[in-house]
C-alpha cells in the first residue's frame, strides 16, 4: 500500500495465482435459521451445537437487560466456522 496525496492507494497483484483467502471477519456471517434450513436440522440443535464454540467467523451479540423480557444472545456463524463444526459432528464416531 502507498499513499498518494493522503488517500491510501492498495496495489493489485500481478500474479493471477495468488488468491486471497478471506479473513473470518470479511466472511458473510450467516443465523443460527439459514444452517439449520441447510443441514436439515431444527434451530434447537444446531443452537446446541455452537453453544460451547468459539473463535473465528462466529459473532455472539448478548441482548441484554431489556425490562420486562428475557435477555438472549444472537448468533451469527461464518462458512469456515459451519464447516468446521459440521465436520466434527458428522464423523463416524458420533454416527451409530
Amino acid at each position: 500500500m502507498r499513499s498518494s496525496q493522503g488517500l491510501a492507494v492498495i496495489e493489485q497483484s500481478k500474479d493471477p495465482l495468488v488468491v486471497s483467502v478471506p479473513q473470518a471477519f470479511e466472511e458473510r456471517h450467516y443465523p443460527i435459521a439459514y444452517w439449520a434450513r441447510l443441514w436439515g436440522f431444527s434451530q434447537k440443535t444446531v443452537r446446541e451445537w455452537f453453544r460451547d464454540e468459539s473463535g473465528p467467523g462466529i459473532l455472539r451479540q448478548p441482548n441484554v437487560g431489556r425490562r420486562f423480557k428475557r435477555d438472549y444472545t444472537t448468533i451469527t456463524i461464518a462458512a469456515s466456522a459451519a464447516a468446521r463444526v459440521y465436520a466434527q459432528r458428522t464423523t463416524t464416531d458420533l454416527v451409530h
